[in-house]
């Protein structure tokens, strides 16, 4: 018999989860000679996208069928396997309903590709790697991994801030904005749990540092929902954790009554800052102010209209990327993806999808609330990572993932949770 904790089985679920970073990667921030493109191998100074897709079903063909074999593997809640079942079903109707009525001149191949590069990133990241690996060892792992690549890009910005800014905004190592926030939220919120559960003081040092530097990260990307994600995770995990020696408690203590004290003196100020910056009086960073909230009902109506020309049945997977009735996967149109779940759910799947969203952000708001009461740190830090994100999934795009770095990211977080509130889960 197969076991969970099989070397070659690590090995490529470790493969996979570094691949999710490693392919938003640019060189050209390491001020290194690549090209900007390069055949099918390097795109945008980094790793080709049909690269990433290749390298995801070299890596998870076998896994997936070690996976078939392996008999003490952590089990997924019933609800969630409904789920991505239902998921699947609907997805693959839809497409063959596109290909046959909406995107008739599109090539039904890419299709039909779009959607089996789909399903199987969310197979394998939000199911197989959830109930083969340990939380604890994801959580270490992804803080490492996203802390490392932080602190580089803050280095790179001492000694060359014009090589990790991209439209006055911080990018770091990586090819695009989104990918530096989602690192470097990520990083903020598993080093508070990492900082809690670790009792060797090297790993407090760099979990400290990892936390300082992604929240000023967070910051030089101007991103509002992130920094206040970023808040929240902190006073959430503040109030949850349970400490049993006086370290703890100290730090504890020290950490509210530091917020306390800057609420007293500064709340009003804060409030009135962060009020400005979402209206578009004041600006996050290095970010130009816009008005957040006009701005996203500006992309809800224009998501709206395309929703509206085929509220059944949707444009597709390829929709976000598709200009005319060509369909070039290396770009994408943000004009095309609007930044709310259930607009984007109707423009890719009609009203099908929509409710599935519904029902997924129910699951994700029970799960969350659901592995909260755990006493295990790192289940209780992952669900903090969701439940802090659930108001930026409302306002994002649906993350059906065709290699993205967010997507990988928030199915694995979807699967524990899922394993963290199964009651058969071990």
């Amino acid at each position: 018999m197969i076991r969970a904790r099989d070397g070659r089985i690590l090995f490529l679920i470790k493969a996979l989860v570094a691949l999710l970073f490693l392919s938003k990667i640019s060189l050209g921030s390491f001020l290194l000679p690549v090209p900007y493109s390069f055949s099918f191998l390097i795109f945008q100074q980094g790793m080709h996208p049909f690269v990433n897709v290749f390298l995801c079903f070299l890596l998870g063909l076998p896994l997936g069928l070690l996976w078939l074999k392996v008999r003490d593997r952590h089990h997924l809640s019933g609800f969630y396997k409904l789920f991505v079942f239902a998921l699947i079903l609907t997805m693959t109707v839809q497409t063959l309903l596109q290909i046959s009525f909406v995107n008739t001149e599109e090539s039904p191949v890419m299709q039909v590709g779009a959607l089996a590069v789909s399903l199987f990133m969310v197979l394998i990241y939000g199911m197989i790697i959830p109930s083969l690996w340990d939380v604890k060892d994801f959580m270490y792992f992804v803080q490492r991994w996203s802390g490392v690549l932080v602190l580089i890009s803050l280095v790179l910005w001492v000694v060359a801030g014009g090589a990790v800014f991209k439209g006055g905004r911080f990018v770091g190592v990586f090819k695009h904005i989104p990918h530096m926030v989602t690192c470097a939220t990520v990083a903020f919120v598993f080093s508070l749990g990492t900082l809690l559960e670790d009792q060797k003081m090297k790993h407090k040092v760099f979990s400290a540092l990892v936390l300082a530097g992604s929240f000023l990260a967070i910051i030089l990307t101007g991103t509002r929902s992130s920094a206040a994600a970023a808040v929240m995770a902190f006073i959430v995990t503040m109030v949850l954790h349970k400490t049993e020696t006086n370290q703890g408690r100290i730090f504890k203590f020290a950490s509210l009554s530091v917020l306390l004290t800057f609420a007293l003196f500064f709340g009003s100020q804060v409030y009135d800052f962060a009020r400005g910056v979402a209206t578009g009086q004041n600006a996050l960073g290095t970010r130009e102010a816009q008005d957040g909230i006009a701005s996203r009902w500006e992309e809800v109506e224009r998501g709206s209209q395309i929703f509206l020309q085929q509220p059944w049945l949707g444009h597709g997977l390829l929709s976000k990327f598709a200009s005319g009735n060509e369909v070039d996967v290396s770009n994408y149109n943000a004009m095309k993806d609007p930044h709310n779940i259930f607009v984007s759910a109707g423009v890719i799947g009609g009203w099908p999808l929509i409710v599935l969203a519904g029902i997924s952000l129910i699951l994700m708001v029970v799960g969350s609330f659901k592995a909260l009461v755990s006493f295990d740190i790192s289940k209780r830090q992952v669900a903090i990572y969701l439940l802090s994100h659930i108001p930026i999934l409302v306002i994002y795009h649906i993350h059906l993932s065709l290699g993205g770095m967010a997507d990988r990211l928030y199915w694995m977080v979807f699967g524990f949770i899922a394993a963290s509130v199964s009651r058969t889960g071990k």
